[in-house]
C-alpha cells in the first residue's frame, strides 16, 4: 500500500505552472517587440523622426573603386561613399548631409560615379573641403548645395592625366627584356618597356583632353550661375587654387571651418542647433588591413605605389588627380 501512495504523491507534486508562466512571458515579449517595431515604422513614415540628425560622410585619401594596389594603401572607395549617400537619403531621420572631403582625387570613373550620386541626392548636401580637395576631390564636391572651404585648403587642379612608368633603360642595364605578342600594333600603347611613338602620344593626348573636358563641363553644370565663366576658363590649365581664389571664381560658396560647415548643414536640415547638432554616420567598421594601413606610417604606400605595383600590374587608368 505504501508504494502506490508514494507514486500518487509524486504525480500530485508535478506542477505545470512554471512552464505556462514562461510561455506567457514569451508571448508578451514578442507582442511588445512587434508593437514597438510597428509604431516605429508608423512614426517614421509620417515624419516623426524627420530632420533629427545630419548625416556625416567622409572621403579620405585617393578616390578608387576598390582596395588600393598596395597592401598598405587605404582610402574610402567609391562604392562605400555611394552606399552611404543612398542610406542617408533613404533614412527619414536625416535632414541634410555633411560631406567632408580630404582627397587629392583619383580614378576619373570612380569620381564620376560619386559626382552622379550627389547630383541625384534628394537631401541637401554641404561639402566641406579640408586640407586637400583638388582635382577629383573637388569634382565630387561640385554638385553640393553649398561648398565651404577651409581657409587653408588646396583645391582646383581641374584636369586629367594618365601616369605611365617607363623602365626600358633599367631593363637594358640589368639584361632583362620583355616582349608582347599582340593583335594590333597599338595594343601595347603606354607599355613601360618601350618609348611611345609621336603618333601614340597624340592619341593619348586626345584621350586625356576629352576626359578633362568632361570634368570641366560637369563642374559647369553642377555650379551653374554661381560660377564666374571668365575666371573659370582661366583656371582650366589645371592649376591649384587657394580657398580665396576658388571663392572669387565661384567654385566655392563660403570660407570657414568645420563648425561653420556643420551649422550650415543643420540650417539646411531645418534643425535647431542652439543645443548642439545630432550626427548620424553610416560608415562600416574597417577590417584588419585598414587597421594595419593606419599603422604603416606611409612606408607601404610609398614603396608599393611608386615602384613595385607599377612593375607587377601594368595598366592604363585615367585620373582626375
Amino acid at each position: 500500500m505504501s508504494a502506490p501512495r508514494l507514486k500518487q504523491y509524486a504525480n500530485k507534486s508535478e506542477n505545470p505552472k512554471p512552464q505556462s508562466f514562461l510561455r506567457t512571458l514569451l508571448v508578451i515579449a514578442v507582442v511588445a517587440f512587434a508593437t514597438i517595431f510597428i509604431v516605429g515604422l508608423i512614426v517614421g513614415s509620417v515624419g516623426g523622426f524627420d530632420n533629427s540628425c545630419v548625416a556625416r560622410i567622409q572621403l579620405n585619401g585617393e578616390i578608387t573603386y576598390g582596395p588600393g594596389n598596395g597592401l598598405f594603401e587605404s582610402g574610402d572607395t567609391a562604392e562605400e561613399i555611394m552606399q552611404q549617400f543612398k542610406t542617408a537619403n533613404a533614412d527619414p531621420r536625416v535632414g541634410a548631409i555633411l560631406f567632408e572631403i580630404n582627397s587629392p582625387g583619383g580614378s576619373a570613373v570612380a569620381s564620376k560615379e560619386i559626382y552622379d550620386e550627389l547630383m541625384e541626392s534628394e537631401k541637401p548636401v554641404v561639402a566641406y573641403l579640408k586640407e586637400v580637395a583638388a582635382s577629383g576631390g573637388y569634382y565630387v564636391a561640385s554638385p553640393a548645395h553649398t561648398i565651404i572651404a577651409n581657409p587653408n585648403t588646396i583645391t582646383g587642379s581641374i584636369g586629367a592625366r594618365a601616369t605611365l612608368l617607363n623602365y626600358e633603360q633599367l631593363f637594358e642595364k640589368i639584361g632583362l627584356k620583355q616582349e608582347s605578342i599582340q593583335s594590333g600594333e597599338k595594343k601595347d600603347i603606354g607599355a613601360g618597356y618601350r618609348e611611345m611613338t609621336e603618333e601614340e602620344r597624340a592619341l593619348m593626348e586626345e584621350l586625356i583632353g576629352e576626359t578633362a573636358n568632361n570634368f570641366a563641363e560637369d563642374v559647369r553644370n553642377a555650379r551653374g550661375e554661381r560660377l564666374n565663366p571668365e575666371g573659370y576658363e582661366d583656371v582650366l590649365d589645371a592649376r591649384i587654387l587657394t580657398a580665396k581664389q576658388a571663392l572669387r571664381i565661384g567654385m566655392v560658396d563660403e570660407i570657414g571651418g568645420r563648425a561653420r560647415a556643420e551649422k550650415k548643414a543643420a540650417e539646411l536640415a531645418e534643425m535647431d542647433s542652439e543645443n548642439g547638432i545630432s550626427f548620424c554616420e553610416f560608415k562600416a567598421q574597417g577590417g584588419l588591413l585598414e587597421w594595419l594601413s593606419g599603422t604603416s606610417a606611409g612606408f607601404g604606400t610609398g614603396f608599393a605605389k611608386t615602384f613595385v605595383s607599377e612593375l607587377q600590374k601594368e595598366r592604363l587608368t585615367l585620373q582626375y588627380r
